[in-house]
């Protein structure tokens, strides 16, 4: 999960600005995987220009990637693993909602995988969907009160979300910011001072619990200001 932070940086250094030509990335490109560490660096290049070019030329640039890869089965499965962390994964700073959409349709359509592959995808495309910037919130019943608030995604079985407890609860950031805690999954309830908790039976279909600890938060109004965020 974490290497596409540093995969990224890199690319970032070679992209540069937006790029005009971006819809013909993979008629310029092979799929080449012989060097799998060059081809994931080119896949990152691709990534990092697609998410500053303009959507529909973009979404245009990865009909004809996937073209490409139905070609070959091999270079399916490892591209389409890119194509999740890249677009799908809250580290990466090429997070898009419309971009791994437009993936998830083809690799639930190409016939390539079978439908339990699709599953986690089509789950994924609803997650991402769920609290973008400027959007209303999507939270469990009875959370909200008209407060701006940060809210805080648990796995219960976590290790590292009591550190994040701790740490939020101490910055000065949200220090006259309500403070939420989602405690999901099973294992001990924390009890962590400055926080309301709260303990759904079941938040599968709001959160992706492999992700967390993360946070976002939400204006007064019930606005989402920041988007996942990684605790």
């Amino acid at each position: 999960m974490r290497r596409w932070a540093a995969i990224f940086l890199l690319a970032a250094l070679f992209a540069g600005c937006r790029n005009a030509g971006i819809r013909d990335y993979w008629r310029a490109h092979s799929l080449d995987y012989s060097d799998i560490e060059a081809a994931e660096d080119q896949f990152a290049r691709f990534a990092e220009e697609a998410v500053a070019a303009p959507e529909a030329d973009a979404i245009a640039a990865l009909d004809v990637l996937f073209d490409q890869m139905k070609k070959d089965e091999v270079a399916y499965y490892i591209y389409s693993d890119w194509l999740d962390g890249a677009f799908y994964n809250p580290l990466s700073p090429c997070r898009n909602a419309a971009l791994y959409a437009k993936a998830v349709e083809r690799l639930t359509t190409d016939g390539i995988l079978s439908e339990s592959e699709c599953a986690p995808y089509l789950q994924k495309r609803t997650w991402i969907s769920y609290n973008q910037k400027g959007q209303p919130a999507t939270l469990p019943d009875g959370i909200l009160d008209g407060r701006r608030t940060l809210v805080l995604i648990l796995d219960l079985s976590c290790p590292s979300c009591k550190e994040a407890l701790d740490t939020l609860a101490a910055s000065s950031e949200w220090k006259d910011v309500r403070r939420v805690a989602i405690g999901c999954g099973y294992g001990p309830r924390p009890d962590v001072p400055g926080w309301d908790y709260y303990f759904p039976e079941d938040a599968s279909s709001v959160f992706d619990l492999r992700l967390t600890p993360v946070y976002f938060v939400v204006s007064a109004s019930g606005t989402v200001e920041i988007s996942y965020t990684f605790a």
